[in-house]
């Protein structure tokens, strides 16, 4: 079963989308990388997805719930809320406006905090968690809010190494468990071991497996400039786009 597809999809804010020609499909397990620009529509194709906003032409339909995962740095880190208080949340979509958690959800909550490997910190306050950890309990929101379709807005933003393979570890632990996972990502390595990779800049690029999109050509279509090699680690060579404003000149 597909749990999300578009064709010939196009979204915006009112006025003229800001985002057209999307076509994909997304099957359970899949994991997807959202490449693209700020301001490149990423962040509206996901609001599309949650039903935010209604597209403005062409079709879009997800099968079951889907779940976002914001970045941290948005999150307000200054109430007094635990990261149990943070999972919980998720079942407020959930459940009538009249009535508030209770015991079951309660324990599905603390049950997703063990999926991500953070039951020994349910108690402690969101807002004084490392940042790998706030997004890991974002990711148990989403869980609790019986999602079938994960959608994560840069989630490796402001993370360390060990962090940021930890997530990597649960992001392929979820898509195991039958989960579709879309990454947004400025990370051109990360989405060379997914499934599947997406580019947009202001309408799709290019859709299909890495090893098949990720080129030059779609990579400078889809930043606006062009691949150039610069110094990697020890010397090694390692490709770098300059945005299509900028001007590379030989010395």
């Amino acid at each position: 079963m597909t749990l999300a597809e578009a064709s010939g999809l196009a979204a915006g804010y009112g006025g003229a989308p800001v985002l057209r020609d999307v076509t994909f499909t997304v099957e359970p397990g899949m994991r997807v990388g959202v490449l693209g620009p700020n301001g490149g529509g990423k962040t509206t194709l996901f609001r599309a997805m949650l039903g935010d906003i209604v597209p403005a032409a062409g079709e879009l339909t997800v099968r079951g719930r889907c779940g976002s995962v914001p970045q941290t740095e948005r999150s307000r880190l200054d109430y007094p809320v635990s990261a149990l208080d943070v999972a919980l949340m998720g079942s407020l979509v959930r459940l009538p406006w009249w009535r508030a958690p209770g015991r079951a959800e309660r324990e599905q909550a603390r049950e997703a905090l063990r999926v991500v490997g953070l039951e020994h910190v349910a108690e402690e306050t969101f807002g004084e968690l490392s940042g790998g950890q706030r997004q890991r309990v974002l990711v148990a929101r989403a869980l609790v809010q019986e999602a079938d379709v994960l959608l994560l807005d840069e989630p490796f933003s402001g993370l360390d190494d060990q962090s940021a393979g930890r997530l990597m570890a649960l992001i392929d632990d979820l898509a195991g468990a039958g989960r579709a996972v879309l990454i947004a990502t400025h990370d051109l390595e990360q989405t060379r071991a997914w499934d599947r990779v997406l580019c947009l800049n202001g309408a799709q690029i290019a859709f299909g497996p890495p090893q098949v999109v990720l080129t030059r050509d779609v990579l400078e279509r889809t930043y606006g400039g062009s691949i150039v090699v610069l110094p990697g680690a020890d010397g090694a060579p390692a490709e770098g786009i300059v945005p299509a404003h900028h001007h590379v000149h030989d010395d």
